[in-house]
């Protein structure tokens, strides 16, 4: 195999990791949008492989019938990427009847195509009708069909990535932004070298179909997917990041927690989790570190004698920046949903806990805080 050929198989992998792992995850609609573009794409590009082509003309016993499966999925995703960019918009009435003609438009080129598929001369080769017939009439206005559909969905992904990406703040976020309008870009040379190669045939012209531009046309359509695959991929690094920060300040708390918790059983939720049996649980990561601080909380406050204000910030045992605040929300959340009962009392003097631990701001008293009347 050439190097193109590692780049293709490459690409193939991510993207099917990607759209596995999707699939896996609980989505908005925004979200089920983005995986169904996603595996269309997909399915688009594992079909496109030659060999794969070949297998899915002999198992289907039709003669190229994986030429239109891959091009009717990949204007399923520029359906996809238009209906994304309604959900995206501020104002969705305001493009609404633009939008029903780009699917309209997308529903007549794909009855088209299939009209030329069953009208063009075809073979059971491990070449399809594109390249052998190259330069007829059917087969260009096939080619042509089959660009345009894919000029929608890469038009629509500059006019939402491009915009996004200036506004993003400097992060993963717009690195991934920027990362699919380049995708999108190398996709419009793609899109151009096709049509030029049907054109030049169509003049009687043969230097297209050189090998230098046989692999050209393979790097920009593996390179366009590739960068589609990272840019989406980026800002979900971002979200791994966050995950990994909390994990760890889960099993830097453990020591402080099962002290405190020793000494004060009745303030743990529910059972409490063996050593290895938290090195191993992956899931409600950030719930559960929420509930490991209050739980600490509670047991420093009783050991404390319940009548002190709220626990000093931790020491040694602080987790990062990013983690203070979540426990805020959270707790502001909790506290300014309970309703008052009674004025705020004067601010006491702290006691000198056992232990410290992460002090997050009170809107308003709640189950953490000293009673009205010290006992």
């Amino acid at each position: 195999m050439d190097p193109v050929d590692y780049l293709e198989f490459t690409v193939l992998a991510l993207l099917w990791g990607f759209t596995i792992w999707r699939f896996t995850r609980r989505q908005t609609p925004l979200g089920r949008a983005v995986r169904l573009v996603a595996l269309l794409i997909t399915i688009s590009f594992t079909i496109n492989r030659r060999e794969l082509s070949y297998w899915t003309d002999q198992a289907l016993h039709v003669a190229d019938i994986s030429v239109p499966l891959k091009n009717l999925a990949t204007v399923g995703a520029s359906a996809g990427m238009v209906h994304i960019v309604g959900l995206m918009s501020p104002d969705p009435d305001r493009h609404r009847r633009l939008r029903a003609w780009t699917y309209a438009l997308l529903a007549a080129m794909s009855v088209a195509m299939v009209v030329l598929f069953l009208l063009a001369p075809r073979r059971m080769e491990r070449w399809d009708f594109v390249y052998e017939q190259a330069g007829t009439p059917i087969v260009t206005a096939y080619a042509c069909l089959t660009q345009l559909g894919l000029a929608v969905g890469l038009a629509c992904a500059i006019a939402l990535f491009r915009p996004g990406g200036r506004r993003a703040a400097p992060g993963a976020l717009r690195t991934g932004l920027r990362l699919l309008s380049a995708g999108a870009i190398v996709g419009l040379l793609f899109m151009l070298n096709r049509i030029a190669f049907q054109l030049t045939n169509a003049a009687g012209w043969s230097f297209w179909d050189t090998p230098v531009f046989t692999a050209l046309s393979r790097i920009l359509l593996a390179s366009m997917l590739l960068l589609f695959g990272a840019g989406a991929a980026v800002p979900a690094f971002g979200g791994l990041r966050r995950w990994l920060s909390h994990y760890l300040a889960l099993q830097r708390l453990r020591p402080m927690w099962q002290e405190l918790t020793t000494a004060v059983p009745g303030v743990v939720l529910g059972g409490r989790p063996g050593r290895v049996e938290e090195l191993f649980a992956f899931g409600s990561v950030e719930l559960r570190l929420y509930r490991r601080i209050i739980e600490i909380r509670d047991a420093q406050w009783q050991l404390s004698g319940g009548d002190g204000g709220p626990p000093a910030p931790m020491g040694k045992h602080d987790v990062d920046g990013e983690v203070r605040e979540l426990l805020a929300s959270r707790h502001a959340q909790r506290t300014a949903a309970q309703p008052v009962t009674a004025p705020p009392i004067a601010p006491q003097p702290a006691p000198q806990a056992a232990r410290s631990v992460v002090a997050t701001p009170v809107v308003s008293p709640g189950h953490n805080d000293p009673p009205d009347h010290p006992r």
